[in-house]
């Protein structure tokens, strides 16, 4: 509807275009598509109080199976960038040293055999897609992923409040899930996903980790505080804690005779705007 009203003059800008409408938007010559590099991430989270996430060389073999860039290029039409790392470039503590690692099926298959699993394994992928946008799709190619690397994964969709809420991600209930959340600083993600006893999300433990949450957390030093942020990031890789898959562009669609500039929030404020004399 939102899309409708712009090309009819009735709004000056609007968020959270649709893909399937950008093609309108960009052709009518009223109005033009601002697109931005958002700070909604998207991951796979694996709870290590369940097998087989338990062992690293599984958690490292479902790093190597998953390939973000062929979900972005093929469900989100290019609108996104994969996560390097564990965190996008527009964030406080991102690395730009850091690497994911690398889609390498053989590899996979290589590692799991080595954590005693030579015929592949199991597991069920919860997601809630009425929350994510193309969540169900986006899990159909990670399980055919996954598949090419001896993994079976059953898709598991939930609604939103159970996926998340008690028998959910919240209660330490699901092993293994698809997730989306927006922060724009490490802090939040790494305190709440990783860090002892803060939630019960992945029940990830790593005293060294802790340690370095609890220091940029009393750190009033920005540019120490990303040092630290960073040195978090390379145990939360190296550890092979969850699956980085990508951040998506915020779409806003703007009629052609305003001037404003998009932002990776997905706000739109009219203080900012001003219309072309």
């Amino acid at each position: 509807e939102a899309g409708l009203r712009l090309l009819a003059g009735q709004a000056d800008a609007i968020s959270n275009l649709p893909i399937e409408e950008i093609d309108r938007v960009e052709n009518n010559p009223r109005t033009r598509v601002e697109r931005v590099p958002g700070y909604r991430m998207y991951f796979l989270a694996m709870n290590v109080t369940h097998k087989p996430f338990d062992n690293k060389l599984v958690r490292l073999a479902f790093n190597h199976a998953v390939d973000p860039s062929v979900i972005l290029k093929h469900i989100f039409e290019g609108n996104g960038l994969p996560l390097n790392g564990p965190l996008s470039a527009n964030m406080i503590g991102y690395d730009p040293a850091a690497k994911r690692y690398p889609h390498d099926p053989k590899r996979a298959r290589e590692l799991l055999a080595k954590a005693g699993y030579p015929n592949g394994l199991e597991v069920k992928l919860h997601l809630s897609p009425d929350r994510h946008l193309k969540g169900r799709e986006v899990c159909q190619v990670i399980a055919r992923q996954l598949a090419e690397s001896g993994i079976k994964a059953d898709l598991v969709a939930q609604e939103y409040p159970v996926y998340w809420g008690r028998d959910g991600v919240n209660g330490g209930k699901l092993p293994f899930y698809y997730a989306g959340r927006s922060a724009y600083d490490a802090d939040t993600f790494y305190d709440q996903y990783f860090h002892s006893g803060v939630t019960k999300r992945t029940g990830y433990s790593n005293l060294e980790l802790d340690k370095l949450i609890e220091e940029e957390q009393q750190t009033g030093e920005p540019k120490k505080r990303v040092a630290v942020l960073q040195q978090a990031g390379r145990i939360v890789m190296e550890e092979a804690t969850f699956v980085p898959l990508y951040t998506l562009s915020e779409i806003y669609g703007v009629a052609r005779n305003v001037i404003w500039k998009g932002t990776p929030d997905n706000r739109i404020l009219a203080v900012e705007m001003k219309i072309r004399g």
